[in-house]
């Protein structure tokens, strides 16, 4: 059965929900056939078939929100970052660049992901996410080859089975609002029905993500040049090692024993990246980060098989950046007003947890 609507899914989007819609009607349909024939067994039976009958109704109210609502996620101006939507304008194009939303984030990433708002009746909105680490580890050369990577995945359209998956799961959404588990019986029975399609549905979400990622690597290299594909890749990945050994697992162990939020992660992270540029702390960290194990839970394959689908058997010598993305493409108060957000943002939440 998971196996259906994983298929149905990914074709259909929002629209699978009928699988669980109609079926929820046959109680109800049932107990008006009931109704003149036994009123006994109609007044048993509408405790399933009320709740069957409000469940499904929902259930396609759903549908049509999962398409409607567009996210609210706040974008940087192009007022505020020419440059950087230069770059994203000469990649992309003008038309897709226009209808793309750019937000700033505290990771070290980059993601673009589709809305289809108002049943798709204005067309596909995309989101680009960039983070500022990301942006302090790499150079334009070594950023612009992460956009082509992430307009790879619009120009392959696969982020259509993900984006269709997406607007599945936000249908149930709203079941759980009118009926929420834990509180209401028949939200309780139908989480409990999608406990199985949930793991299925985050299993295919997986495959289908790292299956993209190889593709638009592989775009991205044949698109320009192989060995910056592979060089931003390696930028990443040596910076995610670097990362996690002089912020992330220190500051796990400062907050074990602490009363008082530490210095926050991005503050940290920015001070860091300026070590990067050092050939043999590069090196030694992107050879970690191609010895990595994978992670069968994480959405992107590991370094070491991105690099070999582009061709690459071992880690190969890459070119430090001499001027960082975040310093030639975004001003100094945006850098600063931002990390100072985030950092706020950070130490609000762990003040909160301390608390507890």
């Amino acid at each position: 059965m998971s196996r259906l609507i994983l298929y149905m899914g990914a074709r259909f989007g929002r629209f699978a929900v009928l699988l669980f819609a109609l079926p929820l009607f046959c109680p109800t349909v049932l107990w008006f056939w009931f109704l003149d024939r036994h009123p006994l067994a109609v007044i048993a039976a509408g405790a399933i078939a009320i709740p069957a009958a409000m469940l499904s109704m929902v259930l396609l109210i759903g549908t049509l929100f999962a398409g409607f609502r567009p996210s609210k996620v706040e974008g940087i101006a192009r007022e505020s970052a020419p440059k950087l939507w230069a770059i994203w304008e000469s990649i992309a194009g003008k038309h897709r660049a226009s209808r793309t939303t750019i937000v700033l984030s505290p990771d070290l990433n980059a993601s673009i992901g589709e809305e289809r708002p108002f049943l798709g009746l204005l067309g596909r909105r995309a989101i680009l996410t960039i983070g500022l680490p990301l942006l302090a580890v790499t150079d334009q050369k070594a950023f612009a080859a992460i956009l082509v990577h992430e307009n790879a995945h619009l120009r392959n359209k696969d982020t259509n089975g993900g984006l269709n998956l997406a607007e599945l799961e936000k249908s149930f959404d709203l079941i759980f609002d009118f009926a929420p588990p834990g509180k209401a019986v028949s939200g309780s029975l139908f989480y409990w029905m999608l406990g199985p399609l949930s793991r299925a549905l985050e299993r295919e979400e997986i495959r289908l993500s790292r299956r993209a990622e190889i593709d638009a690597d592989r775009h991205a290299a044949m698109s320009g040049d192989a060995y910056e594909a592979a060089r931003a890749l390696l930028l990443i990945g040596a910076a995610s090692a670097f990362f996690d050994d002089q912020v992330y697992i220190p500051l796990k162990r400062e907050l074990l024993g602490t009363m008082v939020p530490p210095r926050p992660p991005l503050e940290r992270v920015l001070a860091a990246a300026r070590h990067l540029s050092r050939l043999p702390i590069l090196q030694e960290h992107a050879q970690k980060a191609w010895d990595a194990p994978d992670n069968e839970s994480a959405d992107h394959p590991p370094w070491s098989e991105r690099l070999i689908a582009l061709g690459f058997s071992s880690v190969p010598k890459i070119e430090p950046i001499l001027v960082s993305a975040l310093s030639s493409l975004l001003s100094d108060a945006i850098v600063a007003e931002r990390v100072r957000h985030f950092d706020d943002e950070w130490t609000s939440n762990i003040a909160d947890d301390l608390e507890r």
